[in-house]
């Protein structure tokens, strides 16, 4: 296994001591559970950011959208039981003719 050497202030250190005296383990244990708390983080965000640009880019190329409002009627009418139709999705520029 490869070390890496990781150069903390005195606060930092003594606070990366005190939480892993209270979780009853060792601050390199605490240490590797964080780096890989953040490195799952880190790697699901990227795969978020690299979907919604898909969608984005799907959107501008003429895929249909669907009224925010409209659909949070939509799912109010579910919750309450009823059976509405299902706003139907419009190009984006439909939508943007809208706000002028």
């Amino acid at each position: 296994m490869a070390n890496l050497s990781v150069k903390l202030n005195e606060a930092t250190r003594l606070r990366l001591q005190n939480a892993a005296a209270m979780q009853g383990q060792t601050p390199h244990a605490l240490m590797v559970k964080a780096i890989e708390c953040e490195l799952d983080r880190v790697e699901a965000e990227s795969v978020f950011v690299y979907q919604a640009l898909q969608v984005r880019t799907r959107v501008i190329e003429g895929g249909g959208v669907v009224d925010g409002a409209a659909f949070a009627d939509y799912l109010k009418a579910k919750v309450r039981g009823e059976t509405p139709e299902r706003p139907k999705a419009k190009p984006l520029v439909a939508h943007l003719s809208n706000l002028e």
